[in-house]
């Protein structure tokens, strides 16, 4: 009787790729860079052309063994892709880390897409408070935009989960207590708590927590309920006698500093954001209208889109830009040779920048000194428009996105509205009781102690 004609791969000794026992002694532990032995058996294999290596998730050989010869089974009959598809199903995501200041920040100043100056102020803002939390002391090198500021590496090293209720409020307290009993500086500090509140809840907004993913975050979000201080009025009351600043300005500053005064000019009499001037073209100005056009330019864009407008000049003022646009040698109002306007993180970069600081010391050393005297002009301007022509006037003029904010901060009557006493009081208005008494004159009457009956 004749014996079956051996198979080829029945090599003696040796297995089918289809019998477990082939891969008892093909199957290896992975040994790592330390030396170090993995307890799992995972199989090698040449497959059309292709290396392919499957982890068999088992410290047991028998066991890795049937499941080897199970991917080899798959691989043979349902191919390379659907077999790595059952055998190596996609990791699942690795559970979110704790983020840390530094990483959030890093993280949403990829995904904002406002101004690099904005977004620098919200993430300054967030510092500010966890550092005044963490009792972090502060260096002058926080100014020297981070470089070797150990106080900034701390903070930016800090978990966000520092940020819950508790601690907020103890420092919406504490930043307050630092102004004293001064009532008008516990003003100004609730103010500011609010506003670094504001700006530094902006970094976890809706918008910027549908960008940024893959950390995790405080429950609730940080500044998601903490409470704020009442609104304190934000409405401008006039402190300086605009008409005898300009005229000193035009003494001192008219001949021997001209860009200057422009600026005091544009600020009062146009009512422009400091923005507005340092890049406002002489094409934007019609000086036969009478009209200044605000508008994005090649120069720079706006503060927002309703920052657009025109606004009228008053004839005198027209007047005095006729004779600085005949002997104008550029294409901007404010002549200056320095660099191009321009943002960045901890500030804005102005073209006229030593222009502005002169118009600065100039406006503080005669009777402006407040943080903002320029725009401070801007308020001098809204508050007498609003006087002269009403609110609405005012928010077109100043260009305000919603008439709340005007009357928020322009509506101040400079002035006086009082009851007319002196009117009423006048000898021809009042009847005596007593008809035996006479009155002469109004010092008469005011002497007079009996009672009186206003006529009328």
């Amino acid at each position: 009787m004749k014996t079956p004609k051996q198979l080829p791969n029945k090599i003696p000794g040796r297995f089918a790729k289809t019998d477990t026992r082939y891969w008892l002694s093909s199957i290896r532990k992975p040994v790592n860079s330390r030396g170090e032995v993995s307890p799992h058996w995972y199989m090698q294999l040449s497959f059309q052309k292709q290396r392919l290596s499957f982890g068999l998730r088992t410290g047991n050989k028998e066991a890795a063994a049937r499941r080897a010869r199970d991917i080899y089974n798959d691989l043979v009959t349902l191919g390379v892709e659907a077999t790595l598809a059952n055998q190596r199903p996609e990791a699942p995501e690795p559970p979110p880390q704790p983020a840390t200041v530094g990483e959030w920040v890093e993280a949403a100043a990829k995904v904002f897409a406002g101004s690099p100056t904005t977004f620098g102020n919200y993430a300054r803002c967030l510092r500010l408070i966890i550092g005044d939390i963490l009792a972090v002391t502060k260096t002058k090198k926080r100014f020297a935009r981070g470089k070797g500021d150990a106080s900034k590496a701390i903070i930016n090293a800090t978990p966000l989960h520092i940020l819950t209720m508790e601690a907020i409020q103890a420092w919406r307290i504490g930043f307050v207590a630092k102004a004293g009993n001064n009532p008008a500086a516990q003003r100004t500090a609730k103010i500011s708590c609010n506003s670094l509140l504001r700006q530094a809840a902006a970094l976890f907004s809706k918008k910027m927590l549908k960008f940024v993913t893959g950390f995790e975050l405080p429950n609730p979000l940080p500044f998601s309920d903490c409470e704020k201080y009442p609104r304190e009025s934000m409405r401008y009351h006039s402190k300086v006698d605009v008409g005898a600043l300009l005229q000193k300005a035009q003494r001192e500053l008219g001949a021997n500093d001209t860009e200057a005064f422009k600026i005091l000019l544009l600020g009062v009499g146009v009512g422009l954001r400091r923005g507005e001037i340092d890049k406002l073209l002489w094409r934007q100005v019609d000086l036969n209208a009478g009209v200044i056009q605000i508008e994005t330019t090649e120069a720079g864009g706006l503060k927002n889109e309703d920052s657009a407008g025109k606004v009228e000049l008053d004839e005198a003022l027209c007047a005095i830009f006729q004779g600085y646009r005949a002997r104008a040698v550029g294409e901007f109002v404010i002549e200056h040779k320095g660099g191009a306007p321009g943002l960045r993180e901890w500030g804005r970069l102005y073209r006229c920048e030593p222009i502005f600081k002169r118009s600065l010391a100039w406006l503080r050393a005669n009777g402006l000194d407040v943080s903002k005297p320029i725009h401070t002009l801007r308020k001098e301007a809204g508050s007498m428009i609003t006087t002269k022509s009403g609110i609405h006037a005012a928010s077109q003029f100043l260009r305000h996105s919603d008439i709340q904010v005007t009357a928020m901060h322009y509506a101040d009557h400079k002035e006086r509205v009082t009851v007319d006493i002196g009117g009423m009081l006048r000898p021809e208005n009042v009847t005596l009781l007593d008809s035996s008494a006479t009155v002469a004159t109004t010092v008469e009457l005011a002497k007079n102690t009996e009672p009186l009956r206003i006529a009328g």
